[in-house]
């Protein structure tokens, strides 16, 4: 049965030769539908100048808005920055207030140590 099967196809799929009257044809109708040269880049038209003046701009605001939100950025980081050291300088001048402070303490205690001495001789 299979080789029933393969016998037919085979035979209805055997090459054929095509005929010269095929071959003309082909050959005319691929002449007449070859594409036209393609034609040269022109200037943009009248219509098409007011959608590129847009985006020129358009893309030039996206530039501007860009440049600004970094130096946005940049201020808000130096600004950080500044209250940072700010909080240190207060930080470090607390402890040295304080440092200060006992430091005067132990001197008004020992002059005062040593005047009552001095009273009691």
């Amino acid at each position: 049965m299979s080789q029933e099967i393969e016998s037919r196809i085979r035979a209805a799929l055997r090459p054929v030769a095509p005929s010269e009257d095929f071959s003309q044809k082909l050959l005319a109708r691929v002449i007449a539908e070859q594409p036209a040269q393609p034609k040269p880049r022109r200037l943009p038209s009248a219509s098409a100048r007011p959608l590129m003046w847009w985006l020129t701009a358009s893309l030039a605001a996206c530039l501007i808005l860009a440049v600004g939100v970094q130096q946005h950025l940049e201020q808000q980081r130096l600004q950080q920055s500044g209250l940072e050291a700010r909080r240190q300088v207060v930080e470090a001048l607390r402890m040295t207030s304080q440092k200060l402070n006992l430091a005067y303490e132990a001197v008004k205690n020992q002059s005062t140590s040593l005047s009552d001495e001095k009273s009691g001789v």
